[in-house]
Parts: C-alpha cells; sequence; structure tokens
C-alpha cells in the first residue's frame, strides 16, 4: 500500500513539474514577443505543447491548428517529437508511476 501513495505524489509533483515549466515558457514567450533578443514565437509554442498534455481543451485548440495550417503542423510535429524525446530520456519505463500522465 505504501507504493500506491509514493506513485500518486510521483504523477503529483511531476504534474507541478510540466505545468510549472510550460507556463514560465509560456510567460518567457510572451515577454519574449516584446524583447528583441528573446525568441518569443519558440517559447510560447514550446510552453503550449508541454502544458497540452494536462489540459484536455489546449490540445483540442492544438489539434485545430495542426489541421488547419500546414505550417502549423509541420513545426508542431517536430517540436512534439523532441518533448517526446525528452520525457522517455527523464523517465523510468519500469516505474508505471514516473509515467506523465494525460
Amino acid at each position: 500500500m505504501q507504493e500506491i501513495g509514493i506513485t500518486k505524489t510521483q504523477k503529483r509533483f511531476q504534474r507541478i513539474a510540466v505545468v510549472a515549466l510550460g507556463s514560465a515558457l509560456m510567460l518567457g514567450g510572451i515577454i519574449g514577443l516584446f524583447l528583441p533578443v528573446v525568441p518569443g514565437d519558440l517559447l510560447i509554442g514550446a510552453g503550449v505543447l508541454m502544458l497540452s498534455t494536462q489540459y484536455a481543451w489546449l490540445r483540442q485548440a492544438v489539434e485545430k491548428c495542426r489541421a488547419r495550417v500546414p505550417f502549423v503542423r509541420r513545426t508542431l510535429t517536430r517540436l512534439s517529437a523532441c518533448w517526446e524525446t525528452c520525457r522517455r530520456r527523464f523517465t523510468n519505463p519500469g516505474d508505471p508511476g514516473s509515467q506523465l500522465g494525460v
């Protein structure tokens, strides 16, 4: 029974970490839109992709964007592949509690 509590805690911590990092990227991207040095659009895109794993409404919006605009579809596909590679690198495939939950 102790393992179930640890798994829930790990999933909660991972969710909080993903939401915090995604929000920070979004905020940095918004600031970057006004600063000439920071690539705001790239940071906003990365933040949206991170947050779309946690929020169904954002995931649906990303899918609509992919369907309507071919350039966005290619870019989001590349960023999604990069995000999945990073996620797999930092999770333990043998531990079901270490998977990022939806």
